[in-house]
C-alpha cells in the first residue's frame, strides 16, 4: 500500500494504529511504501525503531492514526470546514510527520 492510499483511508483504520512508511532519498513521499499496524503493549513499550525492524522492516515511524486524523480536522477547520484533497492532505501530514510542525498552508 502507499502512503497517498493509506491517507485516503484513514477513516477505515483504528484510531490506535500507527502508520510505518519506507523513506525515499531520506523522505516520505505520497507513493512510499506504507503500512498501518496495531503494536502489542509490549512494542507499545519499545522504541518504534525496534517494533519497525521486526514487524515492518524498511519502514519507520510515521504517525499514528489519531494524530494524522487529528492533524487534518485541523486543516479543515483553518479552511472553512473543508476538507483537504488528497494531494494537499499528503503534503500536511508528510511535513507534519517530518517536522512535528504544521505546514504554511495548514493556516491560509
Amino acid at each position: 500500500m502507499k502512503l497517498f492510499e493509506v491517507i485516503q483511508a484513514l477513516d477505515n483504520f483504528d484510531d490506535e494504529g500507527t502508520i510505518f512508511v519506507q523513506k525515499i532519498d531520506g523522505s516520505y513521499h505520497p507513493k512510499s511504501e506504507a503500512v498501518v499496524i496495531e503494536m502489542t503493549d509490549e512494542e507499545l513499550k519499545m522504541k518504534t525503531s525496534e517494533v519497525a525492524k521486526t514487524r515492518c522492516p524498511g519502514k519507520s515511524y510515521f504517525l499514528e492514526v489519531f494524530v494524522a486524523l487529528e492533524v487534518l480536522e485541523g486543516w479543515a477547520s483553518n479552511h472553512g470546514g473543508k476538507q483537504p484533497n488528497i494531494e494537499q492532505a499528503c503534503h500536511c501530514l508528510i511535513h507534519y510527520a517530518e517536522r512535528d510542525a504544521y505546514p504554511e498552508s495548514f493556516f491560509s
